[in-house]
Formats: C-alpha cells, sequence, structure tokens
C-alpha cells in the first residue's frame, strides 16, 4: 500500500460529539413539540386542526408529485450528453467494509462486468476497499475476487486499523479521502450492493451533462418476500419521488448512503469524509449546499440494488441512527445552509421545511396525551391523517415508476395495497423520531453503531425499469 494511503488510512478520526447548544434543541424541540400537541387538543383548535393539516398535505405533496415529472436532467439528456463529451468522468468506486467478506465478491463481479470502458477494453473506473478493521478475512476476500474477476489492475485495498477509532460508515470513509482517490467522480456503495453492467455508463451520463453531484435510485433486492422487505422497497421509491421532485423545484435534495456520487474535486472542496458524520450522506449533502449551492440530481436510471434490513429490532436501530443522523444533520450546518447566499430563498426555504418535519412527531406525542386525559381524538387523528396522508399521496404516485415481472405498470389493486403498506410503515418515523431527539438530549457516553447484517441473498431484476419509457 502507498504511503498516502497509509497515512490516510490510520489519522486520528474527529470522535462524534454532542454540544450542549444540541441538547437544548433537542430539548426545546421535545419539550415544544409536546406542548403544541397539547394544545391541539382544545375544543376550539381541534375545530381548525384538521384543515391545517390537509392543507400542508395538499401543499406539500401537489408541486413534488408534479415537479418530479420534469426533471432538469432526463435519463435521454444524460445518455446523449454522453456520446457528446470530450471528456468522460472516470470514477473511484469507494466500498468501505468491516467483515464484509460473504458479499463482497458478488458486488466485485459486477463492477468487473461494467460496460464503461475505453475504446481499448481498458476500464475508466478504479476500485478502493477499505477494510475497516475486519476479521474475516475480507482483504484477502477482494484480492483472490480481483484476480479471478481480472480487476486488480484497478482494485486497492486501503486497511483502517488502531485502537478507539469511531465506528460507521462514515468513519471508514475517511480513510478514502479524495486525495487517495485517482478519478474524476467518488461514488461510494454498500458492500452489499448489486450493480447492472449499465451503471456507471449511465451514471456517467448525469456528469457530462453538468452535474457535480449525484445520487442513485436506491432498489431493495427480494422486495417480493415478505412484507417488511417491500415496504422497504416502496419507501425507498417514495423517497426518490421526493427528493426527484425537489431537485426539479430548485430545493436542496440530497444524497442516499448506498450510491453517492461527488465530483473529487467538490468533496475536497468541502472537506472530505468526517468520522463525526453519523449519516454521512445528509451531512456531505448539506455542505455542498451551502459551499457551493450544490443540488444532488437524482438519476433514475442509474439503480444500485441492495438486502433489505430482515428483522424489526435492526431496522429500529438503522432507522433510529438515521432519525439522530437527521437532527445533528439539522443543528450542525442547518444555519449554514439558511445563511448561505449560494442558494436561492427557495432552497433555503425547502431545506427548512424539509427539516421541520422532524417537530412533527413530537406534536403527535403530545396530542395522543391530551386525547387519552380528555377523551377527544379529533386532533390526534387528524394530525395522524396528514402525516400518513402525504406519505400516501407520495407513494401512489411514486409507484408508477414500479412494474411487475411482465414490464406491465402496476394494477389498480396491487398499487392501493402497496401505497397503503409504504404509508403506514412510514409511521414509523412518529415512533423513531422521539426516541432521537431524546437520545440527542439525553444520552451520555459515545454512539453505538449496530451493524447491519448481509447474507449475499439475491440478485438484481434483469431487467431496469429505465428500459421502459420513463414514467410521466
Amino acid at each position: 500500500m502507498a504511503a498516502a494511503d497509509a497515512a490516510a488510512a490510520n489519522a486520528p478520526a474527529e470522535q462524534p460529539v454532542t454540544p450542549g447548544a444540541w441538547r437544548a434543541a433537542a430539548v426545546g424541540m421535545l419539550a415544544g413539540g409536546f406542548a403544541i400537541g397539547v394544545l391541539s387538543g382544545h375544543k376550539r383548535l381541534a375545530r381548525v386542526v384538521p384543515l391545517i393539516t390537509a392543507g400542508v398535505a395538499l401543499g406539500c405533496t401537489v408541486p413534488v408529485a408534479l415537479a418530479s415529472r420534469r426533471p432538469p436532467i432526463t435519463s435521454d439528456a444524460a445518455a446523449e450528453a454522453l456520446t457528446r463529451a470530450a471528456h468522460v468522468p472516470t470514477f473511484s468506486v469507494v466500498v468501505p467494509a468491516r467483515d464484509e467478506a460473504t458479499v463482497l465478491r458478488r458486488l466485485m463481479s459486477d463492477i468487473s462486468r461494467q460496460d464503461y470502458r475505453a475504446s481499448d477494453g481498458s476500464p475508466l473506473f478504479e476500485l478502493v476497499v477499505v477494510d475497516d478493521r475486519s476479521t474475516d478475512g475480507t482483504a484477502d476476500a477482494v484480492a483472490a475476487a480481483a484476480a479471478d474477476y481480472d480487476i486488480a489492475a484497478v482494485t486497492r485495498v486501503v486497511a483502517r486499523r488502531g485502537d478507539g477509532l469511531p465506528d460507521g460508515k462514515g468513519a471508514a470513509l475517511t480513510s478514502a479521502q479524495p486525495g487517495i482517490c485517482h478519478g474524476d467522480v467518488v461514488l461510494v456503495l454498500d458492500a452489499d450492493a448489486r450493480l447492472e453492467p449499465c451503471f456507471l455508463r449511465r451514471a456517467a451520463g448525469y456528469f457530462a451533462a453538468g452535474a457535480n453531484a449525484v445520487t442513485a435510485r436506491r432498489r431493495v433486492l427480494e422486495a417480493e418476500g415478505g412484507w417488511l422487505a417491500g415496504a422497504q422497497a416502496d419507501e425507498q421509491t417514495l423517497d426518490g419521488e421526493l427528493n426527484r421532485g425537489r431537485w426539479a423545484l430548485g430545493g436542496c435534495s440530497e444524497f442516499r448512503g448506498n450510491g453517492i456520487m461527488i465530483r473529487r474535486d467538490l468533496l475536497a472542496a468541502a472537506g472530505g469524509w468526517r468520522a463525526a458524520a453519523l449519516t454521512e450522506d445528509i451531512d456531505l449533502s448539506s455542505r455542498i449546499a451551502a459551499l457551493a449551492g450544490e443540488r444532488v440530481v437524482w438519476a433514475i436510471d442509474a439503480e444500485v440494488w441492495e438486502e433489505p434490513v430482515r428483522s424489526v429490532d435492526r431496522l429500529w436501530s438503522q432507522r433510529l441512527r438515521w432519525a439522530e443522523g437527521a437532527l445533528r444533520r439539522a443543528f450542525e450546518h442547518g444555519p449554514a445552509v439558511i445563511a448561505s447566499s449560494e442558494l436561492s430563498v427557495g432552497a433555503r426555504l425547502d431545506f427548512a421545511v424539509y427539516a421541520g418535519q422532524l417537530a412533527v412527531p413530537p406534536v403527535v406525542l403530545g396530542t395522543a396525551a391530551v386525547s387519552i386525559v380528555n377523551g377527544r381524538r379529533r386532533s390526534l387523528l387528524s394530525i395522524v391523517a396528514g402525516y400518513l396522508g402525504i406519505s400516501a399521496l407520495l407513494g401512489w404516485d411514486a409507484l408508477r415508476w414500479e412494474r411487475r415481472s411482465d414490464g406491465r405498470p402496476l394494477g389498480f389493486d396491487e398499487r392501493l395495497r402497496r401505497t397503503v403498506r409504504v404509508s403506514l410503515f412510514n409511521g414509523l418515523w412518529l415512533l423513531v423520531v422521539p426516541r432521537a431527539l431524546a437520545d440527542v438530549a439525553f444520552r451520555r457516553g459515545p454512539i453505538r453503531y449496530v451493524k447491519m447484517q448481509h447474507d449475499g441473498a439475491g440478485d438484481p431484476a434483469g431487467r431496469s425499469q429505465s428500459d421502459l419509457p420513463e414514467a410521466s
């Protein structure tokens, strides 16, 4: 390993901390939201709340749904831009991995089959695997797979070693800072990711069309295998609808962890990866927004597949981390984003509204408490209905992207059933966010990470959704 690689891999990393101001803000959100919820149980306010929630639901969902149909860069425009580009971008594919020998071979097979190559057949990409203190032979598995799939010349392993290092994906990525990457674009994938051979080519088109930050469409493997996996798959589709619409409206659209793509020079200008970022994707999204006014492009035809979380307890741990990461991002970077002269007023307002949704669950908590005391449930039902209604409206619209196994659109009954499922599934946030607020406010000691377990099951669908006409 080169000296620069070794230095980057073993450099001291900042530990996640919780400043007193963040604790106070979390307490304020909990107490303030709860108080508003209690007040909403007042007889007069109970008559107004249904109208307010309905107005907010429609005001948020309709513009997003309409805008998602007219993205600033279409998949066809991206493909055309790549054919006309004088210089096509190269990629550094970075995979942080801790004890992932089971799944890495499958991902490396997918990477070796990428059709994004120069005219002489040489790959326009490199692979950098961060071996984050693995004990299962991850590094040896990578070396063996690289040799078997004939990509050893473009594969490197960066060993992250040391005592007391912070855990988590963001921390692992600090061993693969932009300075050790050779590609024009840094692509971050989870170890369980699966790709179709056209992935890099399609992603490159968006950069050729002028994008500086792109995120892939996340798909879930074996989504037909059960309620939990299917709900996660539709949740990703809904989230893509939301952020695609925000991007088209000029808002602060964001990365999602599996499939982050960013120009290397922009990543370097933003300070690279941070170990203190509990959720590295939205942390980086906010930093590049505040720094350069960059909004994240959503590439609907560049799909990255991943395993679902297979148990309720691990799902809870994952969503709790996501919620706490969203709160920490809002507290740390929110003021800079709101004050950034690089962003339009509309983009800053979009960020404020999107971050503001984290205040809704404490309100629901307070409303639930007062409804138990006074027996009046109108306010509680209306707020919950409004919250779930936003998910339902966006979910129904987003499911237009989905296809049955025969390539035809979903039937009305299936689309309705999946809309109800994803709406109810999103109700989980009403429980997760208050708990995350309490953790930020009161927890002492280091943050504990729960690593997701991967078993290497499932394969991407043989046909990409983007092989069909783009849904409108």
